[in-house]
């Protein structure tokens, strides 16, 4: 690997961090490219020749999110019963509120990147795929609402400072059992 190529990589890598940080603090709307240039000091002009627009540098921070939820999906789908798919990607699910935090909340919450994501043919299937799992293919008004009470709840979570601090396996076990609460009066088992 060339010093060019790497030094790009790393510049890449720092852009993208401090988007993630400065996107969780302020949005995406809020955050300008001057503050994720002024974050890791550099020119404006240089977080632009690393990514030429902003949605470019969203894209980058949620790709490794989406990815990650994308493989608890197919690992999910490949359960033997409605059951074992419902839990694995409840289980699933809340790992990747707790192992990307920032990432995931902002990707959950932020309306910019929401409506980014909606013009995002992957994630329109993606997200397809796990209302299946989680409230069926053709879910109620009620199953939606009830999806959007466990999203809402996991995106809090995940940016709670309180539950940064507690045990992980605490965490992990109250919030699986919070969604698997709210979801299983309409989950396809």
């Amino acid at each position: 690997m060339t010093r060019a190529t790497r030094g790009r990589g790393d510049a890449r890598s720092r852009v993208r961090t401090a988007a993630i940080a400065l996107f969780s603090q302020h949005g995406v709307g809020g955050t300008s490219l001057q503050m994720i240039a002024d974050e890791i000091g550099v020119s404006k002009a240089a977080v632009y020749h690393q990514f030429p627009t902003k949605d470019g540098i969203v894209l980058a921070v949620v790709a490794p999110v989406l990815e990650h939820i994308d493989h608890v999906v197919a690992a999910a789908e490949a359960g033997a019963t409605p059951r074992a798919r419902f839990d694995a990607l409840v289980d699933g699910l809340v790992d990747v509120v707790i192992e990307q935090r920032q990432a995931a909340a902002f990707v959950q919450s932020d309306p910019a990147v929401r409506e980014l994501l909606g013009r995002t043919d992957t994630f329109l299937a993606l997200s397809t795929r796990m209302d299946a799992v989680l409230i069926g293919p053709e879910p109620s008004d009620e199953a939606r609402i009830a999806l959007a009470t466990a999203g809402g709840g996991l995106m809090i979570a995940g940016v709670d400072p309180a539950l940064a601090a507690m045990p992980v396996e605490a965490v992990r076990r109250v919030l699986a059992a919070s969604v698997r609460a709210v979801l299983a009066p309409y989950a396809p088992v």
